[in-house]
């Protein structure tokens, strides 16, 4: 008989084993946890264990990631790459289901002269794109709160990704149609990336084209410069020669430039409302955009004769 004090011991489970090599002391504080998990990530190994397990202490391990990746790489325990670094920090995010903590890692990377930090902007769009329906998800929620964050919505417009913003299409909408400054501005950059196919979306640019905000019209109208909107065009016509502002009078005329078709009724009504000096600067228009004959073809023709002959002028 064998005497058992010989047996070997028996062998510890795989995944026991595999998380011997992290084991932490019971009064580890959470920097040191931090840096035991991207050293895991690094080698690919026990990384959700760990997220799982330390879950509790989640607010503080993204606090803590925030802060690393703002300073100096040589002050770093675990020789990473940044961008490498900010994929941990929003991959402990996803396999941890911290949905709560989104929004803190955001605006712990955010200023707003300098916007998103471009390695966590990177590991956000991954994220998305490889967890649309969680990280979508979590979005949703973010935005449809009573004041949406200005940090969030920045994340998102600088993305640059239009599979986002159709996947927020309804609350970036909102946000545009019902807020004002930073908010109002990023949602209508992000719903740009859905010009000039959605038709709800575009009408919401049309809309905003003589908007009281400077900054909102700017954007309206620097979208539309580059799309082939027949609306656009035509409330292009009636805004042009009650517009002050030189800057927005040549992107209306871009506007009309570019839909010459869509914008020529529009004249043709407006030549006969307008009299004076806002009739020459119709005229003007009209003479730039389509050339002297076809403008002066655009003049009603039932114009009583001097009218029409002070019309034509206008083109000479």
């Amino acid at each position: 008989m064998q005497d058992t004090k010989e047996q070997p011991p028996p062998t510890l489970p795989e995944d026991i084993a595999r998380m011997s090599k992290h084991k932490l002391s019971s009064d580890s504080n959470p920097r040191e946890i931090f840096w035991v998990m991207v050293e895991a990530y690094e080698n690919e190994e026990g990384f959700e264990e760990l997220v799982k397990k330390y879950g509790g202490i989640r607010e503080a391990l993204v606090n803590i990631g925030c802060s690393v990746l703002q300073e100096p790489s040589r002050a770093h325990r675990v020789r990473i790459a940044r961008a490498k670094l900010a994929k941990c920090i929003f991959s402990m995010i996803v396999i941890g289901r911290w949905g709560d903590v989104l929004g803190r890692a955001l605006s712990n990377l955010y200023e707003r002269k300098r916007g998103p930090e471009l390695n966590m902007l990177m590991a956000f769009g991954d994220g998305f794109s490889n967890n649309k329906e969680l990280v979508g998800g979590w979005l949703k929620e973010m935005l449809a709160k009573e004041r949406p964050e200005e940090e969030v919505l920045s994340y998102i417009t600088n993305a640059g990704d239009r599979e986002m913003a159709g996947y927020l299409r309804g609350e970036l909408l909102n946000i545009a149609r019902t807020e004002i400054n930073e908010p109002q501005i990023y949602s209508m950059e992000a719903l740009a990336l859905l010009m000039p196919k959605d038709a709800e979306v575009a009408k919401l640019f049309v809309d905003m084209m003589d908007d009281w905000d400077i900054e909102t019209k700017k954007i309206a109208l620097e979208t539309l410069k580059a799309c082939p909107l027949p609306e656009a065009a035509r409330k292009a016509v009636t805004l042009y020669v009650y517009e002050p502002d030189e800057l927005f009078r040549v992107a209306l005329e871009q506007i009309i430039g570019n839909n010459k078709e869509g914008a020529a009724g529009e004249i043709t009504k407006m030549f006969g409302r307008l009299r004076g000096k806002e009739a020459e600067e119709l005229g003007g228009l009209a003479k730039r955009v389509y050339g002297k004959e076809k403008a002066k073809a655009l003049i009603p023709k039932e114009l009583p004769l001097e009218i029409r002959k002070e019309a034509e002028k206008t083109v000479e």
